[in-house]
């Protein structure tokens, strides 16, 4: 080896050596109680309608489900709804946002932000060019962190990049001063295969303190696609000492007894109860368990707790459930099975993952509308035991529904075209990002009248008993 070859490596492992990247890890558990604030019922009571519950969920799909969910959200201002006969409008009546991968992004932001972020996100995320700091991940010496810490992966530096780009130092503890709605960032633990959603509840099955958290973290994991980023890493703080009950209630025992989800959930829980069983989580790309950021509030619905008088205070006045589902993500490639050969790596890579990804999607559909209609059914009984007549509503005035807002479905054949072979990466031209924006805002305005009549008058049967107050 000649002495430039020498000093050049020198250089190398300088650059390395004086790298100052900070790897955050979550802490243990503040308070005994576990994560008390920001939980869905008590965001539910803080603003909007009691009556209902709206969850909104952003799929997966780069920067393309970036900007049409961003397009989504930017058109609910638009649509005027009259939940308890009182003005307002579907963006003020979200109760809970979840996002995974692309589609993290904008719910962050927004959770972040609010409606300020519908001026700055662009500008912030949607515009710049992201995958430049992913080539500099790999490529640039004094980025090589990841090369000589086997404590520190590539996506601590994505990380760091999302931070001082969008999310500005924020923690969890900044999104429960907002209040609301709930936000979940959703991640696959790639250990047990699982979908794993950056939530109070989920924190408390750690042991975890989610609130001093960094968001970029969860960020940074939701969008940790496999083999180009490293896993993101959580210590699991569950063992002899968390001061927490079991985080399975009695009510999700009796239903894994019959039904097969609920019975895997329990035991998904159960690998996380011990801190010498499984003491690391490792996190990757939300979208490898879940693309449409769904089974993360199914799996919270299994698990909600009835029983509680807490709990079923909070859902007593609730008579509407709305999810709404934002899916990015394109449509399989026509072309491919006109071919002889599909060899290319990117080929390759978009089938073992859009692909397929994209194939299990209509299961998850058909999971969470069952799912909202056993909790419809079950909101009726609970109403009923109470009187025939809450607050004002008969009883068994309760209805639910499940809306897919999708990219695919764009109405004028040429544009869906068009938008839906936009690739999916971290960065696409300033044209490109304007016109998803301008699809998700037609998309969520066709939706319009179907929205008003379910949350407003007329409804299933939206209207006061007459002579109650």
């Amino acid at each position: 080896m000649s002495k430039w070859h020498v000093l050049g490596l020198a250089v190398v492992l300088l650059l390395g050596g004086c790298s100052s990247l900070r790897v955050p890890m979550n802490e243990p558990l503040r308070s005994a109680a576990g994560n008390t604030e920001y939980r869905l019922l008590d965001v539910n009571r803080g603003g909007g309608a009691e009556s209902a519950l709206v969850l909104v969920a952003l799929s997966g799909g780069g920067k393309r489900s970036a900007a049409f969910a961003f397009g989504v959200l930017r058109g609910m201002r638009d649509i005027p709804v009259r939940p308890e006969a009182t003005n307002s409008t579907l963006l003020d009546e979200i109760d809970f946002l979840a996002g995974v991968s692309g589609g993290s992004f904008p719910v962050a932001y927004f959770g972040l932000y609010g409606k300020k972020s519908f001026e700055t996100f662009p500008d912030e995320f949607l515009y710049p060019d992201i995958e430049a700091y992913i080539w500099g991940t790999f490529l640039l010496p004094w980025n090589w962190d990841w090369v000589f810490n086997p404590l520190v992966g590539t996506n601590d530096r994505m990380t760091s990049v999302y931070d001082r780009l969008m999310l500005h130092g924020a923690t969890f503890e900044d999104l429960y001063r907002r209040g609301r709605p709930q936000v979940s960032i959703n991640a696959t633990d790639i250990s047990f295969g699982s979908p794993f959603g950056f939530l109070p509840q989920t924190f408390d099955v750690i042991c975890s303190d989610l609130a001093t958290l960094p968001i970029a973290r969860a960020v940074a994991a939701s969008n940790g696609f496999p083999v180009l980023f490293s896993a993101v890493t959580l210590r699991n703080y569950r063992g002899p000492d968390c001061p927490l009950p079991s985080p399975v209630p009695p009510q999700a025992w009796e239903r894994a007894e019959t039904d097969l989800r609920a019975r895997a959930l329990i035991e998904n829980l159960h690998r996380y109860s011990s801190d010498q069983r499984t003491p690391w989580i490792h996190l990757m790309d939300g979208g490898v368990s879940d693309n449409l950021a769904l089974r993360v509030l199914l799996n919270d619905v299994l698990l909600l707790d009835t029983g509680t008088d807490r709990v079923a205070a909070g859902l007593l006045p609730v008579r509407r459930i709305l999810v709404i589902t934002v899916d990015g993500q394109s449509a399989p490639n026509p072309n491919w099975p006109r071919q002889r050969i599909v060899s290319g790596l990117g080929q390759i890579i978009s089938a073992v993952t859009s692909t397929q990804v994209g194939a299990y999607n209509i299961e998850t559909l058909i999971a969470v509308e069952a799912a909202v209609d056993d909790l419809v059914a079950h909101l009726r009984t609970l109403r009923c035991r109470q009187g025939a007549v809450i607050r004002g509503y008969a009883c068994g005035d309760v209805a639910g529904k499940l809306l897919r807002v999708s990219l695919s479905d764009y109405p004028d054949p040429e544009t869906r075209a068009q938008l839906t072979t936009i690739r999916t990466g971290l960065t696409l031209p300033r044209e490109q990002v304007d016109a998803l924006v301008a699809a998700g805002q037609t998309m969520i305005g066709r939706d319009a009248g179907t929205i008003a009549a379910f949350l407003g008058s007329p409804g299933l049967s939206n209207e006061k008993v007459a002579g109650r107050p």
